[in-house]
């Protein structure tokens, strides 16, 4: 019994040493032969991932703005200062708000609605750009004095705006206009809400079909308050008044009192 255990314990020391020196001479970052063997197809999978590898280090990565990357670039810079939200206000017949379409169209509503929600911002002095905000569409005047939507701002959407002495605003194109007179073509609308022609010779600044209000919502602007807590003032300690016994009153025993008959004659 003693030499069949002594002969296990040498056996097992063997096979000890003789894989250490296995993992020993394997380089650091492969697979001995006997991993390699597990692993069915090992080699293949290496030699797979140094190719995929490669090939990715190959390809130059696509910029942001490329259209294979599927971001698009806009050709305006916005900016959030210098813009305001609301609608124009036209006091021409009943009142219409302007309002522009995602198809292009441009007229007036006599409601407020998502389409007559509207941002101007500021593009040089005394030139500003109006922009849908539900269409996300510009507004602009063509050659021939006609307002449409546009998808792209160009110099037809850069419109002079001027504050009249009646608190309302017109808009004039800030290219096109007469030619042989110099009359400037305003932004107006009809007794219908219909856009009417800048061209045509009864748009003038003088008639209400041109006057617009903007009517724009105002942040509220906070109460520049602070509070001062008063300190409480305290009472001067009131000098302790000496105790004076109080002496009772000896109560007087109930007398009895008599009523007598008063009798008169005659």
């Amino acid at each position: 019994m003693s030499l069949s255990f002594l002969l296990l314990f040498l056996s097992h020391l063997i096979l000890s040493a003789w894989a250490q020196g296995e993992k020993r001479l394997a380089p650091k970052g492969q697979l001995g032969p006997a991993a390699t063997e597990k692993i069915p197809g090992g080699s293949r999978s290496r030699r797979n991932s140094s190719s995929t590898t490669s090939s990715s280090a190959s390809s130059p990565a696509t910029p942001p703005g490329s259209p294979g990357s599927g971001l698009e670039q806009s050709s305006f810079q916005w900016t959030p200062s210098g813009r305001r939200t609301g609608s124009l206000y036209c006091r021409v017949g009943i009142g219409f708000h302007l309002q522009i379409y995602p198809d292009g169209k441009v007229n007036g509503s006599h409601e407020a609605n998502m389409l007559s929600i509207l941002e101007i911002f500021a593009v040089s002095q005394g030139i500003v750009g109006i922009r849908g905000v539900f269409s996300n569409k510009f507004l602009a005047m063509s050659k021939k004095g006609k307002l449409h939507a546009s998808a792209k701002f160009t110099d037809d959407c850069k419109f002079r705006e001027r504050f009249q002495e009646n608190s309302y605003n017109t808009y004039a194109s800030a290219i096109h206009r007469t030619e042989n007179t110099g009359r400037e073509w305003y932004v107006a609308l009809n007794k219908r809400g219909k856009a009417k022609r800048g061209c045509s010779p009864r748009v003038k600044p003088q008639h209400i079909s041109t006057h617009f209000l903007p009517r724009f919502k105002q942040s509220e602007q906070p109460e520049l308050s602070f509070t001062v807590t008063v300190p409480e003032k305290k009472k001067p300690p009131s000098p302790a008044k000496p105790k004076v016994p109080t002496l009772s009153a000896p109560r007087k025993s109930p007398n009895t009192v008599k009523y007598r008959l008063k009798f008169r004659f005659g």
